[in-house]
Parts: C-alpha cells; structure tokens; sequence
C-alpha cells in the first residue's frame, strides 16, 4: 500500500508539472505573473520590450486581471475583442492592430490590453506622420496612464466611445458616428465600376448605376424601378457632396464607381488628419479644398460661409497655414506669367485691340508700352517680355476686394465677375486662387470683429461700402491678421451629417496606401 501511494503521490506530481498553468488549481493572480516572463510572451510573438510595459502595468494592479474572470472575458472584454476584429468602426485600418496570438483566456488578457493600449495611442497621436509621408510606429501610452484611460460605459455602443481618445472636435464626432453607422446600414461593398456618364450612353450607364447602387446598398434589387432608383441616385448624390439632380453626370459616374471599402478608408485619412492637424485660434479662416467651401470662425461659432471656385486638376489650389493682413478694395491684377504668355498673348497676337478691351496695360520695366508698338508676330510664348496689369473695375478678374496673405504659392481668395459657377457642385474652374461668393459680406465680418487690444479697425462695414462706392484702389490693413488654413478634406460634416466629397487632385491615394501597410 505505502509503494502504490507513493506511485500515485509521483504520478500527481508529474502530472502537475506538465498541466499548463493556465489551467493549473491556483489564482488567477498567480497566472498573470507566470505569464509575464520572457519566454511566454515570446510564444505570443510578442517582443522583449513588452514585458516591462506589462510588468509595470499588472504589477500596479498587484497582477489582478482586468479584461477576464477566473476562466471567462467579462462583457467588456468580449465587446473589446470584437471591436478590434472589426476596427474599421473604431478608426483604425485593418491589419493595424499587433496580431496576438489567442489561444485561452489569459492570453485574451494580454491581448485586449496590449491592444487597446495601441489604439488609444494611435487614436490621440495619429497614424501617419503627414511631413515624412509615412506611418508613424506602433506605440503604447504610458503603462501608469492604462487604467484612468481603459473606462468604459455598460449600455453604450462600446465602439462610440472610442471617439473620446480622438480631438475633441465636433467634425471628429461626427465623422466617427458617421462610420459606424455606414458599416452597420451598408455592405462593406469592395466592387468597383466602369461607368461613365449618361451623354456617352444613356441606357449602360443607367443599367450599371443600377448594379452600383444594389451593391452598395441604396436600392433593393427586388425594387428597381425608375421611381426607386431616381430615388436612391439622389440619396446617393446627397451622401457624397453632389446636386441631387438624378442625372449621372461626370461626377456622379466617378463617386458611383468607387467601392464603399475605398470610402470608408477615406473617412479614416479624414479622421487622422484631424488629429494631426494644428490647433484651431480663437478666430481663423478654413478653407476646405474637395468642399468648395471658406468659413470664418470665432469662439468655435461660424460668423461667415461661403462657396468658393478653387483650382483646376492643371492647377491645383495648394494647402497652406497664413495669415490675413490685407483686403484690397478695387485691386489690380497683375497677370502670372503662365497666364500672360500662353492665355492672353495668342488673343492679342489676332487682336492688338484686345489688351484695351478687356482693361489690361502693357509693362515693360515698369513702364507702360502701347500694344500697337509691338511687332506681336515675333513674340514667344516660352520667351514673353511683358508683364500685364488689369486695372480695377467691375470687369476685373478679381473682381471688388482682394484678401492677400503671404504665401510661397502667390495664392489668395477673392471676388470674380463670372457668378454662375458658384451653383455648380464640383468647382474646380480657376488658375489656383479662390473666387469667392459674396466677398463683402466676408469682408464686413472680418472688419466688425478686427481690433488689437482695445485698438478698433476704422474701416467698419459702413466705411467699406463708401470706398466701394468710391470705385479706387484701397488696401485696408487688418490690425489683428486672420489665421488661415486651406486644407484638403474629403470627408467633413453638413451640419450633424457626415459627407464625402470627390477626390477632385487625387491627393488621397498617396495616403491611403500608407494607412494599408
């Protein structure tokens, strides 16, 4: 008897020495330190370096498990590792997050800290590093901030509350509640299509616009008729910054033939640069470039709005960070070179007259040259002696006001003669600079709220409209200069509704491919 205890007393023993701890009779305290060495995480595919960041973090708990119970992940946890299996909806591209391996319920410990300690990091920090055009590292907030910042509401949509590591701006807000419910109301499409607009073929563009909108959710293939597709063609148009017309225009064609997987990732460049982006002054300017839209701010309250004509694909309206210094009242175009010579000199050459018809001067040296001296025949486009000059006027390019601010690009927003372009959905029609719709009001907002210090600006609204009315040349110097940032934003809010614009220059795709690596 004493030989066979002693037999089952050894077998006991082996036995528990090659149980894996993890299902060992001992405290789930004792598991979390076990689980903390070197060679354990190694197994997980996890590097050294992570083990400190651990150490550091459990041993604070005293080794107490945060994500599990003694052989379950709690609701939390469970809710977590969903959100990371799908973390599109929490802002972040897919493949992002470290894979770890998972094959019990401690490493689903580790796993859900780890990993939410990299998204909280990337969703305050941003994904990619928008000067070096590249993606910045994977980082972990610091192990003594985890427990403070790893809170979470019961009965709210856990993914929601990952907006709170993002900036605190309402855009932000609205753009992530804007992806989740595109992900929960429509397929996550991955089809792209060739169609083109209805002038080159009524009918195929009609049947593929069909196709598109079933794949993407808008229509119910069981319901295609002409009432429900022209139905859903305006909802479509109306989600993605477009006339709802019903007609399958140019741009129509190119927002239909993107897949909804392409659109969801541009909403994450959205997000990101808004957490990257400078901080916003008490008063500035913003300009969004794919909107085709300026608006004034103080305090966070919109003051001004106003559509705006940027530049064409040939010439690109650039992003910038200025400052407003002056408005000119009645200003002068002086002509760029690249318009001058390759725009206006093949006019004149047909035409001597055709400088004086449209109020231009001839400078040469800053002198004025009479056109009718010129020998035009012998001139060349890629070799122009003149400089042109537009004198103020109604008939001006830039049309009543200017408003200049320093910049690399010789850029500025300003008012034009041609008006009919401000009722056109996609506005990319200029040189680079930015017409702008009903420049005067902007002005007098600007004007009503300039003051440095106690220092008031003169020119008030109503001394405006008398220059105006004055028809000269007038440069009114702003006291306190307008912070503005032209920025180029494919995804931005109407209200509470998240938009997506069409990515006019194609600047996206140069970042897209950064968030996919």
């Amino acid at each position: 008897m004493l030989i066979l205890l002693l037999y089952s007393c050894g077998e006991n023993q082996v036995e528990s020495d090659t149980t894996p701890f993890e299902f060992r009779d001992i405290s789930v305290e004792e598991k979390m330190q076990l689980a903390l060495s070197e060679t354990y995480l190694a197994k997980l595919g996890l590097p050294d370096s992570t083990l400190h960041y651990l150490t550091d973090y459990y041993s604070s708990r005293d080794f107490k498990p945060k994500w599990i119970n003694d052989s379950t992940l709690t609701e939390t946890g469970e809710k977590l590792m969903d959100a990371f299996q799908n973390s599109y909806s929490i802002g972040i591209p897919i493949g992002r997050i470290t894979e770890i391996k998972s094959d019990n319920y401690i490493q689903d410990e580790i796993r859900i800290t780890l990993s939410l300690s990299q998204v909280i990091h990337d969703l305050k920090t941003g994904l990619i590093n928008y000067t070096d055009k590249s993606s910045n590292p994977v980082r972990y907030i610091q192990a003594a901030e985890l427990d403070d910042l790893m809170t979470f509401e019961k009965n709210k949509d856990i993914r929601i509350q990952f907006l709170k590591y993002g900036p605190k701006d309402s855009t932000y807000e609205v753009l992530g509640a804007g992806l989740i419910d595109l992900l929960d109301n429509f397929p996550l499409d991955t089809s792209t299509f060739d169609i083109e607009s209805i002038k080159f073929d009524t009918l195929t563009a009609t049947s593929k616009s069909q196709k598109a909108l079933i794949s993407k959710g808008y229509l119910a293939e069981s319901s295609v008729d002409s009432t429900n597709f022209m139905e859903a063609l305006a909802h479509f148009q109306i989600d993605n910054g477009l006339k709802p017309d019903g007609v399958i225009g140019k741009y129509t064609s190119i927002a239909l033939n993107e897949s909804t997987q392409h659109k969801v990732e541009r909403i994450l460049l959205a997000m990101d640069k808004i957490r990257t982006r400078t901080e916003r002054p008490n008063k500035y300017i913003w300009i969004n470039i794919p909107e085709y839209k300026l608006r004034f701010y103080i305090n966070d309250s919109l003051k001004s709005e106003h559509n705006i004509v940027t530049g064409t694909t040939a010439n690109q309206t650039p992003e910038l960070v200025s400052k407003l210094r002056k408005i000119v009242v009645y200003p002068f175009w002086n002509v760029p070179y690249s318009i001058s010579s390759k725009e206006i000199l093949p006019s004149v050459k047909r035409d001597t007259g055709y400088l004086a018809k449209h109020n231009y001067k001839l400078l040469k040296d800053g002198q004025e040259v009479d056109p009718h001296s010129v020998e035009w025949s012998s001139i060349r486009q890629n070799a122009f002696p003149f400089k042109i000059r537009q004198e103020p006027g109604r008939g001006n390019a830039l049309g009543l006001i200017k408003f200049v601010f320093n910049n690399a690009y010789s850029v500025y927003f300003h008012d034009t003669p041609s008006k009919s372009l401000f009722n056109v959905d996609v506005r990319a029609y200029s040189h680079g600079c930015m017409r702008t719709q009903y420049p005067v009001t902007l002005a007098k907002a600007i004007l009503k709220r300039d003051k440095l210090g106690r220092r008031l600006n003169r020119t008030i609204p109503d001394s405006l409209d008398t220059l105006l009315g004055r028809k000269e040349n007038y440069n009114i110097k702003v006291l306190d200069p307008v912070p503005i940032f032209i920025e180029y934003q494919t995804v931005t809010r109407v209200d509470t509704k998240m938009i997506t614009y069409i990515d006019i220059y194609g600047r996206d795709e140069q970042y897209l491919k950064i968030l996919r690596e």
